[in-house]
């Protein structure tokens, strides 16, 4: 598949989804050797160097594509089009990346010190995205576009609403994350209802026209 165009035919995009959501091997491999590399280019993009001496971006792909995987094979992705595969596939990305610098962060008390003096004085995670680009993805405008576009979002939530963002992109049913966060299984799908049509709006191409 070309690298800056992954199947615009609607028969191969057909297939690509039905093979997806079946979970054909040789469709997953296939998609794994399109994407990963251009995923992993976001990943190593957006941590910082501190962080990049505790952890492999590579592991951070290959969590994110076990979980697309898995959620694409129970049905849970509309598959529209590839622009909103390959966001999808961004913000499990960066969502991955996050929980591993959190993991890392409160494993070692030194790690903010470190982190400060790459130059960031924020000491949350934006000391970890360091903004780098996402050169040669699929699309590398839109990608990069994106992924700043994304982290602004979850930026601008609260801790209930990026913390459910983070869960139901590992994964974690609606029951899970209202126990997780103390809430009803209702009061979480009310608030994901509301990030979806938030989300839908600051992600459209004219949206602040």
């Amino acid at each position: 598949m070309a690298d800056e165009g992954p199947l615009t035919a609607t028969e191969d995009w057909d297939r690509l989804i039905a093979g997806l959501q079946q979970g054909d091997a040789l469709v997953l491999r296939d998609f794994y050797a399109n994407y990963g590399p251009h995923l992993q280019r976001i990943a190593d993009g957006r941590v910082s160097p501190v962080m990049k001496r505790r952890f492999d971006s590579e592991d951070v792909i290959q969590s994110t594509f076990r979980t697309f995987f898995r959620r694409a094979q129970g049905g849970y992705f509309q598959f529209e089009d590839n622009q909103r595969l390959w966001n999808l596939l961004c913000a499990i990305t960066l969502t991955k990346v996050r929980e591993k610098v959190r993991f890392h962060r409160r494993k070692s008390r030194g790690v903010d010190r470190e982190v400060s003096q790459d130059g960031d004085s924020d000491s949350g995670e934006r000391a970890a995205f360091d903004g780098g680009s996402a050169e040669q993805a699929p699309n590398p405008a839109d990608a990069v576009e994106f992924a700043d576009t994304f982290e602004n979002l979850i930026a601008g939530l609260d801790a209930d609403q990026r913390r459910l963002v983070d869960l139901k992109l590992q994964d974690v049913t609606n029951d899970e994350a209202a126990e997780e966060l103390g809430v009803s299984e209702r009061t979480v799908r009310r608030m994901l209802s509301r990030l979806q049509e938030q989300f839908e709006q600051q992600l459209q191409p004219d949206a602040s026209a």
